[in-house]
């Protein structure tokens, strides 16, 4: 009941909001303007940017505003690549001044209610996590008019279309990805070696990878089959579930969680098999290294690690990492039957208040999946100059969401191995001093690359971004509560079969899925706009 009252109070502040107009921020403000900042205050085609820029010529969107005016940008992202694209949109829109907001996410949401409230929300904005956040505050404004007359969006990241995210089960486009960090399950190559086994096929299957995994554990050797930061269990329903676009066999309307049931299992016999390394801080672990605060992935004696895609370059790429002789290279999650595999994806809107929605929108394309908007990114994160202490692409860098070809083509040449003939030279690395891809990474690891990025393009992303009530669900019904085991750990550490969890897991999903709907729809409803679903 609580949670419906502040639903309200967002909702009626919001209405006060659009009838005032969006004031100045009271918050962290970095103004950019043209160049000079100010101080702080409080189915998969590819398609090339001519061809991108002729379907804008031809696009139903409005014109944009050539009135003076200013557009503020809340985000939680690299603060100077933001900048650099503001700068670069400005450039093109010289009558339209950007501030851009900087926050990290602790406190990120308390912070966008704040500026709700004092009248102060931004024009368009990053989503941190749960989108039941921004629904039931009404928070996001309806792009449906400018995202489906975009020729631009005809050329993105297949899912997002396909799976309707950012839809949320209703008739509104409210919000869309705006970053996109594909999963990797990283192989290290010198573990197969030392092994004398091959490494798998990059277009392997499910049963093919756990194989792998076992394959890799070898107690004479000391290896162990692999670790996990993201999970199996997220996994296999996404890699097995026919219409399956989220987890626990999430179609889109309601959740089937026999996949789910089968993922938990198999995990549950892997760890208690042994296949899966020793968890941090445990005896075993000491046992296993010598210390129990060490990492399975920094070992030399880990098969595959299930990790984020900034892992590559942030770690597994550094010379740190490459003297211990670890060879790390990437492979997606086995494409489901529907093309698609697990990727983690960051959201963003408009605001429902914005005086300028379709600036607002044009704004967070650039910041997110536009062609120009990457173009841009891709200067900064070639910038080597201006940030030779730490270069941007070593800081949690995301893959394009346009499908463009030349976009993808630079990006990938210019930071990653490839075996194809090369129109990009790699980026040079001035923190070790050297070409950040050499010949010889060309040669061992391109074709792994080259089949990773081929195969990462359709992602299906984590719950809580994508399916509304979801974050209720695993809290109350999920992880533990009080002394009872999450269902996980019942299944792992007690011997229960997931199985018998189905039918009540099911329903209570989908039963916090419709509380979350109808939250939704009742604080839209307050600020004029119908939501369907």
């Amino acid at each position: 009941m609580k949670k419906k009252v502040v639903s309200m109070m967002m909702a009626a502040s919001l209405v006060t909001g659009m009838l005032t107009g969006c004031g100045s921020s009271a918050a962290p403000v970095q103004t950019t303007d043209n160049g000079t900042q100010a101080d702080a205050s409080t189915t998969q085609t590819e398609g090339t940017a001519t061809e991108g820029a002729a379907e804008a010529e031809a696009s139903a969107l409005p014109e944009m505003t050539t009135d003076e005016i200013t557009l503020t940008y809340m985000h939680f992202d690299n603060e100077q690549l933001v900048n650099a694209v503001a700068d670069a949109f400005m450039a093109k829109y010289p009558n339209i001044k950007v501030e851009t907001q900087a926050f990290s996410t602790d406190g990120y949401n308390d912070t966008l209610l704040n500026l709700v409230q004092s009248g102060q929300m931004p024009d368009c904005f990053m989503i941190l996590g749960n989108c039941d956040f921004a629904l039931s505050n009404a928070l996001l404004g309806d792009m449906t008019p400018y995202w489906e007359n975009d020729p631009e969006n005809e050329n993105i990241l297949p899912s997002i279309n396909n799976a309707k995210l950012g839809y949320y089960g209703t008739d509104k486009k409210l919000a869309t990805p705006i970053k996109f960090f594909p999963d990797a399950i990283y192989c290290d190559l010198n573990v197969f070696e030392t092994l004398n086994i091959e490494a798998p096929s990059t277009n392997w299957t499910w049963d093919e990878m756990i194989d792998s995994f076992k394959a890799a554990t070898n107690t004479d050797a000391g290896t162990y089959g692999f670790n996990q930061f993201h999970s199996l269990v997220t996994y296999y329903p996404v890699a097995h579930g026919s219409g399956c676009i989220g987890e626990f066999g999430w179609d889109g309307t309601g959740y089937n969680m026999e996949q789910w049931a089968a993922g938990v299992n198999q995990w549950a016999e892997l760890v208690n098999g042994k296949y899966h390394a020793p968890y941090g801080d445990t005896d075993e672990m000491e046992a296993w290294t010598g210390d129990r605060t060490m990492w399975a992935a920094y070992t030399g004696k880990l098969g595959f690690q299930l990790d984020a895609w900034w892992t590559y370059l942030n770690l597994f790429d550094t010379p740190d990492y490459r003297n211990r002789g670890m060879e790390w290279v990437p492979y997606t999650t086995p494409v489901s039957d529907d093309g698609y595999v697990f990727g983690v994806l960051d959201f963003g809107g408009i605001s429902s208040s914005t005086e300028h929605p379709r600036e607002a929108y044009e704004l967070l394309k650039w910041m997110g999946w536009g062609v120009e908007g990457w173009q841009a990114k891709l200067d900064a994160y070639q910038d080597v100059e201006t940030y030779a202490e730490l270069p941007l692409y070593r800081q949690a860098m995301p893959c394009p969401i346009t499908m463009d070809e030349e976009i993808w083509k630079e990006f990938q040449q210019s930071f990653y191995p490839t075996a194809r003939t090369r129109t990009y030279q790699s980026v040079f690395d001035p923190v070790n001093g050297e070409d950040l891809v050499t010949a010889d990474e060309d040669t061992k690891y391109g074709k792994y690359f080259d089949d990773f990025f081929a195969n990462c393009k359709n992602p299906v992303p984590f719950g809580d971004c994508q399916i509304p009530g979801f974050s209720s669900f695993l809290s109350t019904s999920y992880f533990a509560v009080g002394d009872t085991l999450g269902v996980e750990d019942q299944v792992r550490i007690e011997g229960k079969n997931a199985n018998d969890f189905v039918a009540e897991l099911e329903q209570k999903g989908n039963e916090a899925n419709k509380a979350a709907l109808e939250a939704a729809k009742e604080a839209y409803a307050m600020i004029g706009i119908e939501l369907n679903y």
